[in-house]
């Protein structure tokens, strides 16, 4: 009898034992440990509470609780549960997306239970959570909050929940061994089977986790085979497992199975992407988006190209930001997809964007401290600081006196070159933007260039001439003088005293001589330091007689004289065909015609555009010149030239440095052509080559 009684107290505890020792958290749910499912059952809550199959830390599914708004940010779990018996609860558990920053996700308000205090979830690794609590009422309940009342309510903010046991206290600790023997059989380019030893528990093995480096990928309730599969081929993997009890405990991991996949022979390539499309175009970007292409093994990325050029890559993403382009311009967009092949799709349909233009009519504040440093004889540094724009400032424009003599695209500073020692200028600086506003004029950096210190004077000028004497005139020519430095000027002297000077011409008119009376001419040039050179050879003159009506009041308007003569002179103005010579010498109501005209300039002459720092206006400058000015920089408009007439060795001047810009232009143009042009070649070789390696691939297959 005692043997009987005996046997059944051990079945009894026996018993009690499996009841004490087994999980509370029952339901199939995706939180479950051993009765894993796409389910949330025995889970409830004002929040959205959906199976996610976002990185579980079990198996292939863990809850979701997202936040919704009006205090809809929690959810709870009840179990049965005996008055007074203690249990341990272990909940893994990670921040998702947190709209609310802190928004302070925790476990907190539990009721039946005593020994549990709030517990704030602070990680978005998966961390174990693991509470000893006794049992107050036979219905515990759980709660979870994604927030705190101010911030959990918050829509969007989330928490994932996974592996979660509700043990007695004193249950089973013990975790099975590790799995043995794993090894790998089948691998193709894409999957292989998996193999080991099952693992042994002091309770039970209720099933395994498989884990491809390290994470895992699935789990079986039992079986010791698992088939991977969505492997990548010629790839490298390391798989391991892990066996489970009832209890939640967890073995070690197994042996690693270490696999490479196989190479497939894919020829294939991918469908082209379709219903390209673009949007929220500003004036510099746009979106780009697309439907997925399908390949026989896999898309592995795309291609995004802009105008037929390849412009960057996604990795498998359907859509590309697209920057950098310009205002009110019209691009063409195409997607291609490839394959780990190399195998490239078909081009997408085209989508087609004209990008916005900018309505900007605010003009960026003027250049402020402009200064100049290091003056020289014929150089300066200016330096100025930065205007501000509503937009953005593109670039500075830098004038001598008043005229432009170059720009800089956001450089703060700009060397002064091509100056004339000891001579005073004014600097300022304005500041353009992207849609052509320009800014009021800076400070004036008032310059005067030193004086170099020269003591050498001129070789003396040679071959002086005379030529076309007439009675009261003759005209002088000479052999042009050299200096270290440079000849300024040439002096000329009439019986050993100055008559006049010139500023390099190699020519003198000299008028006022009396007739039939002779004359000794010498010239001497200088340099900019006043060095005088020794005197010319001498060219004697003499004038000839009378051949001509003298001018007086008494004759001047006789009908009966007729102005015939070689040389006619006034010591005033000369009008013909008017009597209003407005200042001037000779005025002329009509026509006039001659064999020659020749005009001495005493401003230089525009060679200076040849020197290599001279500022370039950009075309897209003088196009927005043109737009708002309606004529050429630094040329009259029509209405200029209706009010004041021109001056025609200043506009011939003017138009030589025009010409001799339309030269520059031209060059830069020829060597972007012959740029494109040996670009276009490289691609054609590259063309060809890829049609005779098509070629040979064919003739392989």
């Amino acid at each position: 009898m005692k043997k009987v009684l005996l046997l059944l107290l051990s079945i009894s505890m026996m018993f009690l034992e499996g009841v004490i020792g087994q999980d509370l958290h029952i339901q199939s749910n995706a939180a479950s440990i051993a009765n894993e499912s796409n389910s949330t059952a025995g889970w409830s809550g004002t929040a959205v509470i959906t199976s996610s199959t976002t990185n579980p830390q079990l198996g292939n599914f863990a809850i979701s609780m997202v936040s919704n708004t009006g205090n809809r940010y929690r959810m709870d779990y009840f179990y049965n549960a005996t008055v007074g018996t203690d249990y341990v609860i272990r909940i893994w558990a990670r921040q998702g997306p947190q709209v609310t920053t802190p928004a302070a996700p925790a476990f907190a308000n539990w009721s039946g239970v005593t020994g549990f205090s709030t517990t704030v979830i602070e990680n978005t690794n998966w961390t174990e959570y693991v509470f000893n609590v006794t049992a107050t009422s036979t219905n515990p309940r759980i709660t979870i909050y994604n927030g705190t009342s101010s911030s959990g309510n918050t829509a969007g903010n989330t928490v994932f929940v996974d592996n979660v046991s509700i043990l007695p206290a004193g249950s089973d600790a013990t975790p099975p061994t590790a799995p043995t023997n794993l090894v790998a059989s089948g691998t193709t380019a894409t999957g292989t089977t998996l193999n080991w030893t099952p693992s042994t528990d002091n309770v039970g093995v209720t099933g395994y986790t498989i884990l491809q480096n390290g994470t895992s990928i699935g789990t079986t309730n039992g079986a010791t085979t698992f088939n991977v599969t969505g492997l990548f081929q010629n790839t490298t993997y390391a798989f391991t497992v892990t066996a489970r009890d009832a209890a939640g405990n967890v073995s070690p991991v197994s042996n690693a199975a270490n696999v490479t996949t196989l190479t497939a022979p894919d020829n294939q390539p991918p469908s082209a992407p379709s219903n390209l499309a673009a949007n929220g175009t500003t004036t510099t970007a746009t979106n780009l988006s697309w439907t997925a292409s399908t390949d026989n093994i896999e898309v592995t990325g795309y291609t995004i190209l802009q105008n037929g050029t390849s412009i960057g890559t996604t990795t498998g993403a359907l859509n590309f930001n697209v920057t950098g382009l310009t205002q009110n311009t019209t691009y063409a967009f195409t997607v291609t997809a490839r394959d780990a092949a190399g195998n490239v799709s078909p081009v997408s349909n085209t989508a087609n964007v004209t990008t916005l233009t900018a309505a900007d009519g605010q003009a960026p504040t003027a250049p402020s401290n402009l200064a100049a440093n290091g003056t020289t004889t014929t150089t300066t540094n200016l330096s100025w600081t930065a205007s501000t724009d509503n937009v953005g400032v593109t670039g500075y424009t830098i004038l001598q006196d008043g005229t432009s003599i170059g720009t800089t695209t956001g450089a703060l500073n700009f060397n002064v070159t091509g100056l004339t020692q000891n001579t005073t200028y004014a600097f300022t600086v304005t500041a353009r933007d992207a849609a052509g506003n320009v800014s009021p004029v800076s400070n004036t950096a008032n310059v005067t260039t030193l004086t170099a210190a020269d003591g050498q004077a001129p070789s003396a000028p040679g071959n002086l001439t005379a030529s076309g004497t007439t009675t009261t005139t003759t005209n002088l020519s000479w052999t042009a003088s050299t200096d270290n430095v440079g000849v300024t000027g040439y002096t000329i002297l009439q019986d050993g005293t100055s008559v006049g000077t010139t500023t390099g011409a190699l020519t003198f008119n000299v008028t006022g001589l009396a007739q039939n009376t002779s004359y000794a001419f010498t010239v001497t040039a200088r340099d900019a330091a006043g060095n005088i050179s020794a005197a010319s050879n001498t060219a004697n003159v003499t004038t000839g007689g009378s051949g001509i009506i003298d001018y007086t009041s008494a004759n001047a308007n006789l009908p009966t004289i007729d102005w015939t003569g070689r040389d006619l002179f006034a010591s005033r103005n000369v009008g013909i065909g008017t009597t209003n010579t407005q200042g001037y010498r000779l005025a002329i109501d009509g026509n006039v015609i001659a064999e020659e005209i020749k005009v001495e300039l005493s401003q230089n002459w525009p060679d200076f555009v040849f020197t290599k720092n001279y500022g370039l206006p950009t075309l897209e400058e003088v196009e927005r010149h043109i737009l708002d000015k309606g004529h050429l920089q630094n040329i009259p408009s029509a209405m200029e030239v209706e009010l004041n007439g021109i001056m025609l060795g200043e506009m011939n001047a003017k138009l030589l440095q025009k010409i001799e810009e339309l030269t520059l232009y031209a060059i830069q143009q020829e060597k972007k052509i012959l740029k494109l042009e040996n670009e276009n070649k490289k691609i054609q070789l590259l063309s060809d080559k890829l049609l005779e390696l098509e070629g040979l691939v064919k003739g392989n297959n």
